[in-house]
């Protein structure tokens, strides 16, 4: 019984909660919620959250769902403006979200409405858009973990929470590295492999001034891994995982006149070059959020600051395959696919 209902939609799921008592457990119970996650992390019905101005609206990106044409709206369980929110990661459907009026973290379940605040009264929880940075992983005792590294006057503390224990952690840094100083910008991270990775900038991102730095989410110990073999006055990077490998688009180029725009991939340590898409195709990128679409395998899309949904077929080796392009009037969002987790254990 475990493995079909597993398998149900998570609107399915919770209707089988109305069953009876013991069906109930049995769908509480965190064996079946991990195992319906790994269902539907696997399944084709992706959502994109795209924010507005006053509202929040859910978009299928299966092109076969009527939802892809026509979004719902989400309703908001905690009092914030859906401008000042500001999504940090997602994980088995729930998202963690800064909440821009008060700092507060929140995990969030948007299906299922369930919320958890995770600021304290020790100053934990509290998180700095234009400082900080987040991780959203599990660990290898199967708990739902939150990464928050935190710089505050010159100094990094780095924090972990944990939703099983519900309370905070410290974890050690790299040792003698510069990287606690605001002339540094953090990505946001990309879980790939059992790691958390970040990309650090400092500065205008001379090629020089770029690194990688993994978080190990079983060992909860850092490392530091190069840059690809980029050289140029003006170079960012985006980081994806596609099919449980670490890629990274690898932009050349200024704000107004963008060079290339490079695909890269992490095999043992060292980058290796997958192919480049020429600049016409493309409008100016300053930040990209990139992932795998489960709906056509070797599929990624990429969203840029400017709304736009972009299509690349992965397969093709030839430079700059550009599918399609779709255009939401929001600028901020989150991909995540619908599941019963709960940030309440």
């Amino acid at each position: 019984m475990l493995d079909i209902i597993a398998r149900l939609p998570p609107k399915n799921v919770a209707q089988c909660k109305l069953v009876c008592k013991e069906w109930l457990d049995f769908i509480l119970d965190r064996k079946f919620v991990r195992a319906h996650c790994h269902y539907m992390r696997a399944s084709a019905d992706q959502k994109l959250l795209m924010v507005g101005w006053k509202t929040i609206e859910v978009h299928s990106l299966n092109y076969k769902s009527p939802g892809f044409i026509v979004p719902r709206g989400v309703a908001r369980p905690f009092y914030a403006h859906p401008s000042r929110m500001f999504f940090l990661a997602s994980l088995d459907g729930m998202l963690c979200v800064c909440l821009q009026n008060t700092c507060e973290l929140v995990v969030w379940n948007p299906l299922t409405t369930k919320f958890k605040k995770l600021a304290n009264s020790n100053s934990q929880g509290f998180y700095k858009v234009d400082r900080d940075a987040l991780g959203f992983f599990v660990d290898s005792s199967d708990d739902y973990n939150i990464l928050h590294i935190k710089r505050r006057r010159g100094t990094m503390t780095v924090y972990i929470y944990s939703m099983e224990l519900n309370s905070w952690s410290t974890v050690r840094f790299l040792k003698h590295r510069p990287y606690h100083h605001y002339t540094y910008l953090w990505s946001p991270a990309t879980l790939c492999g059992g790691g958390l990775y970040f990309v650090v900038t400092q500065c205008r991102g001379r090629s020089d001034g770029l690194s990688v730095i993994r978080f190990d989410v079983n060992s909860k110990s850092f490392s530091e891994l190069c840059f690809p073999n980029v050289y140029d006055d003006e170079v960012s990077g985006s980081l994806v995982n596609i099919n449980e490998e670490l890629h990274m688009y690898v932009c050349i180029g200024n704000y107004d006149y963008r060079r290339e725009i490079v695909l890269w991939r992490l095999k043992n340590k060292s980058w290796m070059k997958v192919f480049a898409y020429p600049d016409k195709l493309w409008m100016p990128l300053s930040t990209m959020c990139s992932f795998t679409y489960y709906n056509l395998p070797g599929t990624c899309l990429v969203i840029t600051n400017f709304g736009q949904v972009i299509e690349i077929d992965l397969q093709r080796d030839h430079l700059g395959y550009f599918c399609r392009m779709f255009f939401y009037r929001q600028m901020h969002g989150a991909v995540y696919t619908e599941t019963i987790a709960s940030p309440n254990y």
